[in-house]
């Protein structure tokens, strides 16, 4: 019967294919090969430019992939983009890396909804559990690997992502989605949304359970999640005038622990956007938000933090010139309560950060040849002023190809896991203490890149790098200290190295397949005069290789069908075995209004461990399958 279980869904798929010479009658609702090469991104120049065209290793998850996938959470979406590594470690944490430095705590990658940085600044990484949306509402989601600190500033080291949402203008109407299964008790979202030609709104409602996981040894591993969601969005103004939006979010989770009482994380956020062009040379945009987080682990950690930022910059384009330019400011403050295990020292604290920028995309041969510079300052409160170089060049070949390179800095900041933590034993000893004269993580990196699109069938996409860490953290002894308490210092080096490759293909309509391979080396080396203990075994614990495979077929009598292949490497230290797993999705639209899906993942075996071990072992994720309504009227 595992077997059966195992495979129902992918045979199913490819017995479909069997029969699919017939062309569908529905609507495709996919992007093609040719249009997606043409979407706007505008992570790369901080303005819209095709990804055709764009100098970066970039990707591009349109809300119909995230749709086709059966994805429920914003980490399932950002695991389709090639060269992302999106490890489970619980029903409520993730590891999601680019380049190198997969961790629970990893910190490298700088994430964005709708420009809004969700990043927190406590530690530099993301708590993934408190980030979710209605998945529908999703336009695109883009992503960047390698450096965008010029224009995204710090933190912006190993990648940049971008989650866009959908104008209001595009989500008239109601919309419905309903389902469980397996593993996910009950999911349900709402959406309604009207207005008028120059003012449109939407509100939307979410409810989601997720039931618990397994350890290796079998028991259960207490993590079941309940997680809710409510907010709105309202967007103004259009062509011939200015434009704006409003947009504002709250957000709930219940999170089971196996030891302890349940976890409680709450965040609200109001956002607001104005750009006008001033002239027909130039654009000017305004962006401001306000945040609050609040986090309870019982016997670890508790915090409240307030964020308020603004962000303005102007597009400016000349004959041979486009330049972009601007600044912003960011002010955080939190009040933490710590325990007998972990806190801070000051528990309270205000930490601002101001930066100004400028870019310049100049094209030395039109059509053909284009070099890109640019610079960052930015001043922060933890160890003062920081630049952030990019200098990138590209060049535009027949047949729509293009070879692209660039060099840029980067750098992560301090935060207060650096500075001010303080980490206890049992006894009530210090076991580590924070540095306030920690430095900033610094990274150098040179990338070179083929981007090719011969015909409307096919595309392809590969990027070389090399990557090289200064300062990174490390827990160091003191001298004369036997062995504690460790200081968190910066004694540790770094470089990862490998190739990122992507392919497309389309060979009749209603077929449309991609597959992605990433080959990465990662090490971390002690420092001269380092006193480090731990050689760097807690920044990075990367696999050697990550292979993703993705089919999308369109089906007569209104059925669309999805499969997707991940297979990953071995995790070297904690030792993680490797593994292939599938995702896949049979949907049927028997009209323009409803739509049924049945949705499967993990489908090759009962579980399968993902990321570092605890005490009680792996925790072990299960098959799962889910049936899914959808209404839109």
């Amino acid at each position: 019967m595992r077997i059966r279980a195992g495979w129902i869904a992918p045979a199913l798929i490819f017995f479909a294919a069997g029969s699919g010479a017939a062309q569908t009658t529905q609507d495709l609702k996919q992007l093609s090969i040719e249009e997606l090469m043409q979407v706007n991104v505008t992570l790369a120049a901080r303005r819209p430019e095709p990804v055709a065209t764009t100098p970066a290793a970039i990707s591009v998850i349109t809300g119909d992939d995230i749709r086709r996938a059966g994805a429920t959470t914003i980490a399932d979406a950002i695991a389709l983009a090639d060269g992302v590594e999106v490890a489970r470690f619980n029903n409520g944490t993730w590891s999601i890396t680019a380049r190198g430095f997969d961790a629970v705590t990893a910190n490298k990658l700088l994430v964005m909804i709708d420009g809004r940085t969700v990043y927190s600044p406590l530690f530099s990484g993301v708590f993934w559990n408190a980030i979710d949306y209605v998945l529908e509402d999703i336009e695109r989601i883009e992503v960047i690997r390698g450096p965008g600190a010029t224009l995204w500033g710090a933190n912006a080291v190993n990648g940049v992502i971008n989650i866009i949402t959908r104008s209001a203008r595009d989500t008239r109407g109601t919309y419905v989605r309903v389902g469980g299964g397996s593993e996910d008790p009950g999911i349900a979202e709402v959406r309604y949304g009207g207005g008028t030609a120059a003012t449109a709104f939407r509100g939307y409602g979410k409810y989601a359970a997720r039931g618990s996981q397994q350890y290796s040894g079998g028991a259960s591993a207490g993590d079941r999640r309940v997680r809710g969601q409510a907010g709105f969005r309202v967007d103004g103004g259009g062509a011939g005038s200015s434009r704006w939006l409003l947009k504002g979010d709250l957000f709930h989770s219940a999170d089971d622990l196996p030891d302890r009482p349940n976890a409680e994380f709450t965040t609200g956020d109001l956002q607001a956007q104005w750009s006008d062009a001033i002239s027909p040379r130039s654009d000017l945009q305004v962006r401001s938000y306000f945040n609050h987080e609040y986090r309870r682990v019982p016997l670890q950690f508790t915090h409240h933090l307030n964020t308020f930022d603004v962000d303005v910059q102007d597009s400016y384009t000349l004959t041979r010139h486009a330049i972009v330019f601007g600044g912003g400011y960011r002010y955080d403050h939190d009040d933490t309560v710590g325990t007998d295990v972990l806190l801070f020292d000051p528990p309270s604290r205000s930490y601002p950060v101001g930066n100004m920028f400028v870019q310049d995309d100049i094209a030395l041969r039109p059509q053909r040849l284009y070099v890109t510079g640019g610079i960052k300052y930015e001043h922060n409160a933890f160890n003062g002023g920081e630049w952030q170089p990019n200098l990138r060049a590209r060049l535009l070949l027949p047949r729509q190809q293009m070879v692209w390179g660039s060099v840029a800095r980067a750098v992560r900041r301090p935060t207060r896991f650096d500075d001010d933590i303080i980490v206890k034993g049992p006894t009530g000893a210090v076991l580590i203490e924070g540095n306030t004269d920690f430095l900033s993580e610094s990274l150098v990196a040179s990338e070179i890149g083929y981007r090719l699109q011969p015909s409307r069938f096919f595309s392809g996409d590969a990027t070389f790098f090399v990557h090289h860490y200064d300062n990174l953290r490390s827990q160091d002894t003191q001298p004369g200290a036997v062995p504690f308490p460790l200081i968190v210092g910066n004694s540790l080096e770094g470089r990862s190295r490998g190739v990122e490759l992507a392919l497309s293909l389309q060979p009749v309509q209603w077929w449309r397949s991609h597959l992605s391979y990433t080959r990465l080396d990662v090490s971390v080396t002690k420092a001269p005069g380092s006193r480090d203990v731990g050689g760097g075994a807690t920044e990075a614990n990367d696999p050697p290789y990550v292979v993703q495979f993705r089919n999308s077929l369109d089906l007569p009598r209104h059925l669309e069908a999805d499969a997707r292949i991940r297979s990953v490497a071995a995790l070297p230290n904690p030792a993680v075995p490797a593994f292939t797993e599938m995702a896949a999705r049979l949907g049927w639209t028997p009209t323009r209004r409803l739509e049924l899906a049945v949705e499967g993942e993990d489908l090759l075996h009962d579980r399968h461990a993902e990321f570092n071990p605890v005490a009680r072992g792996f925790e072990e994720f299960e098959r799962s399958v889910r049936l899914m309504l959808t209404t839109r009227f």
